[in-house]
């Protein structure tokens, strides 16, 4: 039977783009990982630089529901108010975002890595991230003799990847390349998500869950202290906007963001066991990494909609 040319060329084709898929797995999933961190993060980031304009509120809405007290940048006893001096250290929140930018920094080469055919030279870590990301390992270790309790945590890990990024780019052969730079750096993204999870499980949901407490004891002094001047319609109002602040505050928690750092976990760790994988379980290891990226996918537009409440 004779062969049309047009089918040969098509099979010709096919065999190309198989063979480049084959060559080159890491492209899709890495990708993926590529621009879900970027939203990732952009999400998170807003959640961080939300906190401290978060205590200035809950402390004005306690103001409001007093008549006895003024406003000042300190209380009746001495103690700085949030408009006196901020609840969470500027500098300790920025180390935090720059340590994001690091992880955003490391998915950006992965990318830039898996999508070129001739890697090029890329000597030090420092032409990737700037001086300022390069050296937050030492930020971080300012930090820790200060007030920040974990900051000391994130110096380990942050020195490494920085050490890792410095590497992506060295001449060899590509597959391999992102292989090893996933297996070198995914444990060191692992542990800074982690710390910033846990950040969020320990810090923060206790500040939320203390200013959604205050909001509802406010409300109630205001309006025992208000009622009797009230109307029938005025009171129903303040009513329900008490029943409200009591339904917030028996939820309250920072859930949300620490939710979305979990699953950027379960999809790195997904990402490394792919790396790691033998050539027999390839495939049914980049089919687990696929569902873990769906997931986060599916919990960054979740989550971007729970969270919107607390970046007020």
């Amino acid at each position: 039977m004779k062969i049309q040319p047009r089918i040969i060329f098509s099979l010709s084709m096919g065999w190309v783009l198989l063979t480049g898929c084959l060559n080159n797995r890491y492209i899709t999933p890495v990708t993926t990982f590529h621009s879900s961190t970027a939203q990732t993060i952009s999400t998170i980031s807003a959640f961080y630089s939300s906190r401290n304009a978060y205590e200035i509120q809950i402390y004005l809405a306690g103001v409001a529901a007093d008549s006895t007290l003024a406003v000042g940048t300190t209380d009746a006893s001495g103690q700085p108010t949030p408009l006196g001096q901020p609840v969470f250290s500027a500098a300790s929140i920025k180390a935090r975002l720059d340590a994001l930018s690091v992880v955003a920094t490391y998915a950006s080469r992965l990318y830039d890595l898996a999508n070129t055919s001739a890697p090029s030279d890329f000597a030090t870590a420092g032409s990737a991230l700037g001086s300022n990301l390069g050296s937050l390992d030492k930020t971080f270790q300012t930090l820790a003799g200060s007030k920040d309790p974990t900051a000391n945590k994130y110096v380990g890990p942050i020195s490494s990847l920085i050490g890792t990024i410095g590497q992506l780019y060295l001449n060899g052969k590509r597959d391999q390349m992102v292989k090893d730079a996933i297996q070198h750096g995914g444990q060191d993204v692992n542990t800074i998500l982690s710390q910033i999870r846990d950040d969020m499980d320990n810090i923060f949901s206790a500040e939320i869950i203390t200013g959604a407490n205050e909001q509802l004891a406010s409300a109630v002094v205001a309006y025992n202290k208000d009622r009797n001047g009230l109307s029938y319609d005025q009171r129903v109002a303040r009513l329900a906007q008490i029943q409200g602040l009591a339904e917030a505050a028996s939820s309250a928690t920072a859930s949300a963001p620490s939710h979305l750092v979990a699953a950027m976990l379960d999809a790195n760790n997904a990402l490394i066991k792919s790396a790691s994988a033998p050539p027999n379980s390839k495939q049914s290891a980049l089919a687990t990494l696929n569902t873990a990226l769906s997931e986060w996918i599916s919990e960054i537009q979740t989550v971007s909609a729970e969270i919107k409440p607390l970046l007020k």
